[in-house]
């Protein structure tokens, strides 16, 4: 099941890549290089994990808010396209970070990081049991962030071309959750 979400959270980016890049107004080259990001680490991680997840993450963070600076520079404000650009490159801004913290969260589901309920602990070991459903809690929270964000947005543009990219994203996004969940 997680082989065929990977999958699915993998073809619906590219997808969103796609039509993010057939988009004619308030798309420039930062844009399509967070939404290229976001998918090379995506694939990276769900297949040959050339990089450990915490270098994506230490990646699209930094891009994420550089993205985010971008869409609240005066210069942003004053194109003709200023409040759909600003609206997509925020909507990007926070897909990098909801994949970042995804990918991260992916590798604490591995059977590796799981240990057995009776396994005990070594005697210095500083155990907290509360913690245990942090990743699933997150990773839905992103989930349901993707589904508000992509109703909203859905729901606001106009373009069948943006309207497809925000839907892919929101797929993508919730497709990762379910990996992270389940």
């Amino acid at each position: 099941m997680s082989d065929l979400l990977h999958v699915f959270a993998l073809a619906a980016a590219l997808v969103g890549v796609g039509s993010l890049a057939l988009m004619r107004r308030g798309v420039g080259h930062a844009e399509i290089a967070a939404a290229a990001l976001m998918v090379i680490g995506m694939a990276d991680a769900m297949t040959l994990a050339l990089l450990p997840p915490i270098v994506w993450f230490a990646v699209m963070l930094p891009a994420a808010l550089a993205l985010a600076a971008r869409c609240r520079s005066p210069r942003a404000s004053r194109a003709p396209a200023g409040a759909e650009s600003a609206a997509l490159t925020g909507h990007l801004a926070l897909g990098l970070v909801s994949t970042a913290a995804l990918i991260l969260l992916m590798t604490t589901m591995t059977p590796d990081a799981v240990t057995a309920p009776d396994a005990v602990p070594p005697p210095d070991a500083h155990v907290h049991g509360g913690g245990a459903m942090m990743p699933q809690l997150m990773a839905g929270a992103f989930g349901l962030g993707a589904i508000l964000l992509g109703a909203i947005a859905l729901r606001t543009e106009r373009s069948w071309v943006h309207r497809l990219h925000h839907a892919t994203m929101a797929a993508s996004t919730v497709a990762m959750s379910a990996i992270v969940i389940l």
